[in-house]
């Protein structure tokens, strides 16, 4: 294959690229050799992930249909990808952990398709895998949230249709305020369900029906940050004319200040995204651009303009910092994602982007992809400043998902670092002599007798003893 840089381009002779075209291209495209599959099941669940990131990254919001519903067909041919993937997983690895986390995100998925009882069958299918483990823990929680958030909507629903019935026929104040807080009950029954467009339809039915009741500002506001905070949506037919809505509804009250001061903050940081972005176009060389343009490749060295380069970092990271002000986390990671691979030559900077990372998956709660990005910092700038923070968030997101073996280690690995700061010092010795400790003397320490599910206070109660 030949690779093409805006100064020359690499020669190679004919049975040299025949090879690079088979591993390139036919390899891949078979995936196996002699049927066997020579992708690891590590790198499937990342091309997974990597596909439903892609999915949930894709804007369906557009007020031409048309391209609306290409939005839309983009977004589901990458769910598809990545459902197609972690059933791969699924059926290579029936017991161990990709399983679960496979199993896990296909129920994301149907939860984003509100099917909730397909949903729960992938919920259910990691509690009978390892019945104590993170993800059990996260599935038990899911199939509860949902079983309690629909006969939450299907008792408040019928409330709110009595009670409205009632009103209308014979008004008071009582019957009002009934059927108005029955009616909020369900709009936030369907956001926790993440089933965003009826919670929003629900929450403006309340502020139509019931604009006197106290729950109408709150419904109103509602809407608004279910479209920031939660669809990344900013325009004046979403977010923004939602928040605009408050305050011309209900001038008087403390929403309406508080949307005044919402919408110029989000407005300053939108407005100086758009001016970095417009920076780093301009500080691209021209022939990068037009070699992109034409799919070739082209070396993160050569795409930017002489001298320029510190600039195009800087922008980089103010952008990816406005969106995280914005709560926006998924474009906060998508921007340091783009500066890893677009000025890998810049090393400092791609080893801030990898902590950033690993720090935004944590805060997301998405713990595995945080230890990856993590783990990508110590292997590929373990000189960092930031390696010693890293060393520590990983073993605090092993914690989160119960690996407590690895947690282990990794504070352990905390406490031996020579270099550096270490803020967290006592905190790791705190949780190693609690992990070290072995209360009923059988010889398994605490952090062992809980990865597996089984007591430090009985002796008989041993990993692999079929407690």
């Amino acid at each position: 294959m030949t690779r093409f840089t805006p100064s020359f381009a690499l020669r190679i002779d004919q049975n040299y690229l025949f090879i690079i075209i088979l591993v390139l291209f036919v390899v891949p495209h078979i995936g196996c050799i002699g049927g066997v599959d020579i992708v690891p099941l590590s790198a499937k669940i990342q091309n997974a992930d990597n596909a439903f990131e892609e999915a949930e990254a894709i804007s369906t919001r557009s007020d031409d249909p048309e391209e609306k519903q290409e939005a839309q067909a983009r977004q589901q041919k990458a769910y598809d990808r990545a459902m197609s993937l972690y059933l791969e997983v699924i059926a290579k690895d029936a017991k161990a952990k990709y399983a679960q986390r496979a199993h896990y995100q296909i129920a994301r998925i149907y939860k984003k398709h509100y099917e909730w009882d397909k949903a729960n069958e992938h919920y259910q299918a990691i509690v009978e895998l390892d019945p104590t483990g993170y993800y059990a823990s996260e599935a038990k929680s899911g199939i509860a949230s949902i079983r309690k958030n629909r006969q939450l909507i299907k008792d408040e629903l019928a409330n709110y249709q009595n009670y409205k019935a009632i009103y209308d026929t014979e008004p008071t104040d009582e019957t009002y305020a009934i059927a108005a807080n029955s009616l909020y009950k369900v709009a936030q029954a369907y956001e926790a369900l993440e089933n965003f467009p009826e919670a929003i339809a629900t929450f403006e039915r309340l502020v139509e029906e019931f604009p006197n009741h106290d729950k109408a500002v709150q419904s109103q506001y509602q809407v608004g940050n279910i479209y920031f905070y939660k669809l990344y949506d900013y325009t004046n037919s979403g977010g923004w004319g939602a928040f605009v809505a408050v305050a011309e509804k209900f001038p008087d009250t403390y929403e309406a200040g508080q949307v005044k001061n919402e919408l110029n903050k989000t407005k300053d940081l939108l407005t100086e995204i758009k001016q970095y972005q417009d920076e780093i176009q301009r500080n691209k060389r021209k022939t990068a651009v037009e070699y992109e343009k034409l799919g070739r490749y082209v070396l993160p060295s050569e795409k930017w303009l002489m001298g320029k380069t510190d600039l195009v970092v800087q922008s980089y990271q103010q952008i990816a910092n406005n969106w995280e002000k914005l709560r926006n986390y998924p474009n906060a990671i998508e921007t340091y994602k783009v500066l890893i691979r677009d000025l890998s030559h810049k090393k400092y900077a791609v080893a801030d982007a990898f902590y950033q990372v690993g720090s935004l998956y944590q805060q997301s709660a998405q713990y595995e992809r945080a230890i990856q990005a993590f783990d990508d910092l110590l292997e590929n700038a373990p000189e960092s400043t930031w390696r010693n923070e890293s060393v520590y968030q990983q073993a605090v997101c092993y914690r989160s998902i119960r690996e407590f073996g690895a947690a282990y280690k990794g504070f352990k690995t905390y406490m031996s670092l020579a270099k550096g700061d270490r803020p967290y010092l006592r905190e790791a010795e705190q949780i190693i002599r609690q992990y070290e400790l072995d209360q009923d003397q059988d010889g398994y320490l605490f952090y062992q007798e809980l990865e597996n599910g089984t007591s430090d206070q009985d002796p008989n109660s041993q990993p692999g003893a079929g407690n």
